[in-house]
């Protein structure tokens, strides 16, 4: 029977080819000649099982999986792939059909014969989806190689020119449009990756190119991402050109060193926390923590009652009753405070200068309370 099969190899070839063709439109963009040596191949494995009784292994099938890893290089799905194996088997099983009846084979040969093409089937249709995966794998990791580069390259200002043309075309982006540099980092129980889909996902195509770098999502989009319902801190810069992007990547940086010592997430821009972005200048922050904190040091515990009373009388707009109310204290007790504050500090709560450098103090120490373990002393 096998060898009946093997001789009419032509004829099954021809027409597996042609069904092919004629009812998978993927196979239409790939050369004929190619589809008849890799049907041939198909053929005679299937053949081959069906003459010794034995079904191949999926791990055997290497050269085959191999054949479709270049139709998936050529752009072809896996599910047209499929489709033109199982015509293939098709093929072969309507001429099985024929010789059996040629031949007079009992029901037991017929069955035991499709039995093995069926097992046949069932052993590419394994390789397939493994060689499948594995492409899949290497282009996702290929593509985010590409993308990195891609935005290093934009953020850093290094890519210009024809280059910075034709590498943004890879991705859909027109260069003479305006972006915004993008910095976000989630916070605990949000993965980058869900930070990155989330962000991506309302991400109009030619808007914006993102990935994750070190744990952060980093890239540029058009306009300031939405921040409720995401569980992040994100920053976005200035709008620029991709030439000049550079300098918006910059702001984003400082506008997330802000953003990221706030309590709570959110999305923000330079308009949202304006000279916050400022407030993380080390040696003026000195200053200030020596002139309104450090004065506190010898009774740290009473010392930084006072300075959160400060703190929420200055949230407060200086209103007396709001920030009593906002601590839970009497006014007289948050007034006593105050004076104390006044006394240690010999400034004014009342001063315009005063008001300003407390402001730029509390900001700014915050990293510093960060790295001391919690305290702002």
């Amino acid at each position: 029977m096998a060898d009946l099969l093997f001789r009419d190899l032509q004829y099954l070839k021809a027409r597996s080819v042609e069904r092919c063709v004629t009812e998978v439109a993927g196979y239409r963009s790939v050369a004929e000649a190619d589809i008849s040596s890799s049907v041939e191949q198909n053929l005679r494995m299937a053949i081959q099982a069906v003459k010794s009784g034995i079904v191949p292994e999926s791990s055997q099938l290497t050269l085959e999986a191999r054949v479709a890893q270049v139709r998936f290089h050529q752009g072809m799905r896996i599910e047209d792939v499929m489709r033109g194996y199982r015509l293939s088997m098709a093929v072969i099983q309507d001429r099985f059909i024929d010789v059996a009846q040629e031949l007079r084979l009992g029901d037991r040969e017929v069955l035991a014969a499709h039995r093995v093409l069926w097992g046949v089937s069932d052993s590419y249709t394994a390789a397939l989806v493994d060689s499948y995966r594995e492409i899949s794998v290497q282009r996702a990791v290929r593509d985010h190689e590409l993308r990195q580069g891609y935005l290093r390259a934009v953020l850093a200002g290094t890519l210009t020119g024809a280059e910075l043309v034709s590498r943004s075309a890879d991705f859909g982006i027109d260069p003479c449009r305006e972006f915004r540099a993008l910095r976000a980092r989630p916070h605990g129980g949000t993965s980058p990756d869900e930070l990155l889909s989330a962000l991506v996902a309302p991400l109009p195509g030619g808007d914006g190119v993102l990935t994750v770098i070190a744990g952060d999502v980093v890239g540029f989009v058009t306009a300031k991402p939405r921040g409720d319902g995401l569980a992040a801190t994100v920053a976005v810069g200035p709008e620029r050109t991709l030439a000049e992007l550079a300098r918006s990547d910059a702001v984003a940086d400082r506008i997330f060193a802000a953003a990221w010592r706030r309590p709570h997430g959110g999305s923000f821009s330079l308009e949202d926390l304006t000279w916050r972005t400022a407030a993380g200048d080390p040696d003026v922050t000195e200053v200030l923590h020596r002139r309104y904190l450090a004065p506190f040091a010898d009774d740290a515990e009473f010392g930084l009652i006072v300075l959160d009373s400060v703190r929420h009388y200055l949230a407060n707009d200086r209103r007396i009753s709001a920030a009593a109310k906002a601590l839970s204290v009497h006014e007289n007790t948050l007034r006593y405070r105050l004076q104390k504050f006044e006394q240690l500090t010999g400034a004014r709560l009342d001063a315009t200068e005063t008001l300003v450098e407390l402001c730029w103090a509390f900001e700014g120490c915050q990293d510093r309370a960060a790295a001391a373990g919690g305290t702002l002393l």
